[in-house]
């Protein structure tokens, strides 16, 4: 997820320097590039729906882009304290780089652009760290949805903590996208006058996306009927995260899809309930 963006991104910058999964930045400056970096997986995406007829059976289309906060966090990231995170230059450019990235994106006719920045949960746990504050974090991710027409969500796996709330609630993002399966004390993090509030939408995973156990469609159901007692109808049905931690499972494929099945299933069946 860090490399879609930043292998391109280092053609144009030799102060990128890519060895192996390894990215070693060797300046407090980045190249800003013209042109969107990491959206050839959305093109293709999209290219083959229209090609084959496909668009007007799907009902809603997904880019994913890794947020700035994560990207910097990969960039000499053995080392926390000065990894690319740490530095606020290279931060706000890799912002600046991704708003064109979501906006090429967006123009393409995604109808969501999801930030994916799971190292908030570091930067935002019982401080911030590197000196920042919570304007220039949530600044920052605004800059990088600022261009978007759709909808645009920003995820945070794991524990979300009171600043990673506050941060996203204050973002310009029209939903905050949480873990709740494999994190279920974020239940608590979150109240229904939150959302109302901030004008937000709650993405709310309800089948782990990192415990091979298949979730039944009752035990979904269950899940769903508190998140709307909890949250009320602005919630949207989703895995915790992506299955990229099942990939060495030997029939992960075929368990994906019974998580995704009996998750359609159970939303089907809460919804109908509550129409």
């Amino acid at each position: 997820m860090c490399l879609q963006f930043l292998i391109p991104l280092s053609r144009t910058d030799p102060g990128i320097q890519i060895r192996g999964e390894e990215v070693h930045l060797l300046s407090d400056e980045i190249k800003e590039t013209s042109t969107p970096v990491g959206v050839e997986q959305g093109e293709y995406y999209l290219r083959y729906l229209r090609e084959r007829g496909l668009i007007r059976k799907v009902k809603g289309t997904k880019a994913c882009v890794t947020g700035p906060f994560t990207l910097a966090g990969y960039l000499d990231r053995k080392n926390l304290m000065t990894c690319g995170a740490s530095k606020p230059n290279v931060v706000r450019a890799l912002a600046r780089v991704l708003s064109r990235s979501c906006k090429r994106l967006s123009d393409l006719g995604f109808d969501l652009v999801n930030i994916d920045e799971p190292f908030l949960s570091v930067i935002l746990g019982r401080t911030v760290l590197f000196k920042y504050d919570e304007q220039f974090v949530a600044e920052t991710l605004n800059m990088v949805i600022e261009e978007v027409s759709c909808l645009s969500a920003i995820h945070v796996c794991g524990k979300v903590t009171p600043l990673v709330k506050t941060v996203l609630l204050r973002s310009e993002a029209d939903i905050v996208d949480h873990e709740f399966a494999a994190s279920p004390s974020n239940l608590v993090v979150y109240d229904r006058a939150d959302l109302e509030r901030a004008g937000k939408f709650l993405a709310y995973g309800c089948v782990s996306s990192s415990n091979s156990r298949v979730e039944t469609v009752e035990e979904i159901s269950a899940s769903l009927r508190n998140a709307l007692g909890m949250f009320g109808p602005r919630i949207i049905v989703k895995p915790d995260c992506g299955f990229a931690g099942m990939l060495e499972l030997p029939d992960a494929y075929h368990i994906v899809l019974r998580k995704l099945r009996n998750m359609v299933a159970a939303s089907r069946i809460v919804m109908k309930a509550n129409v």
